[in-house]
């Protein structure tokens, strides 16, 4: 039987894709997922004028469903880019995002100033684990990674054991002092607490599909202005980082300013908003 050429394949998808609102290079990495191949080599395949091998075919078919359907992405691959690693992702587990990349920058940069010894950071709510592993392999830190969902833990367990085995991870509410000490966690030992905690107000239901259908509502959701978990990381931060240590959390575009006084009643120094790629607020940084 005559294989069907990838390019055309892979055009109907993206078409398919498109009319149900969903645009970007999902058809082609599903294609590359679907032949077990690369990005840049399915690309060369659509070039070629080459066919679709009929498993290949099979699967990449079943994964436009899914996608179509507005599945996440990142689901049905099972893996999410993040910095430069792949993370292990799926059900149970927030997405990591591009934009979260801001935080670990904001990290880097301050955990670069105390060389030759970055210091402990503590990761609250690691979720995938992935601003963990970036500061565990970019900053050299020693990491302490924090996560209380059992099922995201069995995300981030498998990620920090793959990409950043040196890192601590603790299956515990990050308010639990006993379970932090037993880490070595104590009042004054960090140099820096950065989280991506859930911050969506209970009664702002995301618009994308992708996110109010998979992601946990418990990386998502945290009161009624969504900074109740923010400001148990405030209090916490305030007894743990050391003087001159950072604290760095990621937030919804309208928090900011809110975020910015708590930090400043809590003590901290020069806080600040520090705005993504896409010029909305996203992150808040105070010195101890």
């Amino acid at each position: 039987m005559e294989q069907l050429a990838v390019a055309d394949v892979v055009r109907d998808a993206r078409s398919h894709l498109a009319a149900v609102g969903i645009d970007g290079p999902d058809a082609e990495l599903l294609a590359a997922w679907a032949a077990r191949s690369s990005l840049g080599e399915i690309r060369v395949d659509m070039a070629m004028g080459r066919g679709f091998e009929a498993d290949a075919l099979a699967r990449f078919r079943a994964a436009v469903a899914r996608r179509a359907s507005r599945e996440p992405l990142q689901h049905i691959t099972g893996v999410a880019p993040f910095r430069h690693v792949e993370l292990r992702v799926g059900p149970g587990v927030f997405t990591p995002r591009p934009e979260t990349e801001l935080l670990v920058d904001v990290a880097l940069t301050h955990l670069r100033h105390r060389r030759p010894d970055p210091g402990l950071v503590l990761d609250v709510g690691t979720g995938s684990g992935a601003v963990a592993i970036a500061l565990a392999r970019e900053g050299k830190a020693r990491v302490v990674a924090v996560e209380e969902s059992p099922a995201a833990f069995v995300w981030a367990r498998r990620n920090l054991a793959e990409l950043a085995p040196g890192a601590v991870l603790l299956h515990a509410d990050a308010r639990d002092a006993a379970a932090l000490a037993a880490v070595g966690v104590v009042p004054g030992s960090l140099a820096a607490l950065v989280s991506n905690p859930p911050y969506v107000p209970h009664a702002s239901v995301p618009a994308d599909h992708e996110v109010r259908g998979f992601d946990p509502a418990s990386a998502l959701y945290a009161g009624a202005d969504g900074l109740d978990f923010i400001r148990d990381l405030v209090s916490l931060a305030a007894d743990l980082v050391e003087p001159a240590g950072l604290v760095a959390l990621e937030h919804a575009e309208h928090q900011g300013a809110a975020i910015r006084r708590m930090l400043g009643d809590a003590g901290f120094r020069e806080p600040r908003t520090l705005e993504d790629l896409a010029g909305r607020d996203r992150v808040t940084a105070a010195i101890r």
